[in-house]
């Protein structure tokens, strides 16, 4: 991969990670750990790794390199998916988080890191 198909598919996981906190939000509203303090957890690890993707593009820009944003954001991945296996949240919000993660897993691959075990 180049520097710009990098730097683009980064955008694109910052992106999805945005589409997907948009409908992980609505969809733990109706879901069986809703008005829970694992609620509110889940809601602040979803709201962290968007914020992580963001990171990511940043890093990326300004040295070429993901050393220190990218582990951060695969182990709250992990987190999530921990989260989504244990919880249902629907069909559209499993799509789309296998998408952020399909995305992620090429860039782990492209750095060479080690992805968290699922």
């Amino acid at each position: 991969m180049t520097d710009q198909d990098v730097q683009n598919m980064l955008k694109n996981i910052n992106q999805d990670a945005k589409s997907f906190r948009s409908s992980f939000d609505s969809a733990i509203k109706k879901s069986t750990i809703r008005k829970t303090t694992q609620e509110k957890d889940a809601r602040l690890l979803v709201k962290q790794f968007q914020d992580q993707t963001q990171g990511m593009v940043h890093e990326f820009q300004q040295t070429k390199k993901l050393v220190n944003s990218l582990p951060v954001a695969l182990a709250s991945s992990k987190k999530i998916s921990d989260l989504m296996s244990s919880v249902s949240l629907g069909d559209q919000v499993t799509s789309q988080w296998a998408r952020v993660k399909t995305e992620l897993d090429t860039i782990t691959d492209e750095f060479h890191m080690v992805p968290a075990p699922q």
